[in-house]
């Protein structure tokens, strides 16, 4: 992570200006997310507004970075987020999957979780997930998505269709005009029907950290962005019953997507012992 200093002077400089601006004050107190349609367990409508998993973790990087209220704008495509996240529309856009050509444009955080591209389709199915099962196949997919983009390398014996959006795709398989349906393990999974659907296969095509991101030159929101998630997993970890029934709520047990809370500890685990301080409990002795 790269730090930019500037000297005192310069920043008094370029802040003056803006320091006793009413409207100027106003909107750098709001935290402005870009949030995606029907991308649960991160995002769903309700009558009052979202929730889910993405909006808990941006409650708690508002409170990290010391601002006031979130404004949502809902995406409608994870391209069009990032674009707004490039353009400053928005400050920061959570629960996106990681990938090369999207990080030489923005500023990707610490990963607060894991996606990874599978298939959904009916439990009686006699395809095992496998390159070769599925030549001849039609797969449809969310536009422009990541889990589009890998399958399109994996399976290129399969036919992909395309949907504009999450909530077309799901429509579509489970209509039945498309038989199978590729995503990200956590959207699928959240989707799915257990006496009805089988996710496939076992092992993800690919795997990439699920994360916020941030206009390139947003360090000091990018900081508060890697405390607050490095905190809230350390807290996980740690059993804080709080934290635990906020995250287990969307993807622990009990949740549609069903992960064990051990699954979560060394997901967390794992993440925070390669990009942060890690907390454990000492063993005497050892």
């Amino acid at each position: 992570m790269r730090a930019f200093l500037a000297p005192a002077a310069a920043l008094l400089a370029l802040a003056a200006p803006v320091a006793f601006s009413p409207q100027a004050f106003a909107q750098s107190n709001t935290l402005k997310a870009v949030i995606f349609e029907d991308a649960k367990p991160l995002y769903q409508k309700t009558e009052t507004g979202y929730e889910g998993f993405g909006v808990d973790v941006l409650e708690q990087i508002r409170m990290q970075a010391n601002r006031s209220t979130v404004t949502y704008r809902l995406a409608s495509s994870v391209e069009d987020g990032v674009g707004a996240v490039i353009s400053g529309e928005a400050d920061i856009a959570c629960g996106v999957a990681f990938n090369w050509d999207r990080s030489t444009k923005v500023t990707y955080s610490l990963p607060f979780s894991v996606g990874g591209t599978r298939l959904l389709m009916a439990f009686d199915t006699a395809i095992d997930g496998t390159p070769e099962s599925l030549v001849g196949e039609t797969i449809g997919v969310v536009k422009d998505s990541q889990s589009a983009k890998v399958l399109s390398g994996v399976v290129p014996g399969a036919t992909l269709l395309s949907f504009d959006t999450p909530e077309e795709a799901l429509e579509a398989f489970y209509s039945g005009e498309v038989s199978i349906l590729g995503g990200g393990t956590l959207w699928l999974a959240a989707n799915s029907r257990i006496d009805k659907t089988a996710l496939l296969p076992f092992r993800p095509y690919g795997r990439s950290g699920i994360s916020c991101i941030v206009k390139q030159n947003n360090g000091k929101l990018l900081s508060s962005t890697n405390i607050a998630l490095g905190q809230m997993m350390q807290a996980y970890m740690d059993g804080d019953a709080g934290t635990r029934e906020m995250i287990n709520r969307w993807i622990g047990p009990g949740s549609d997507v069903g992960l064990s809370q051990e699954t979560i500890r060394s997901l967390y685990g794992l993440i925070l012992s390669i990009t942060a301080e890690l907390n454990t409990a000492a063993t005497p002795g050892i």
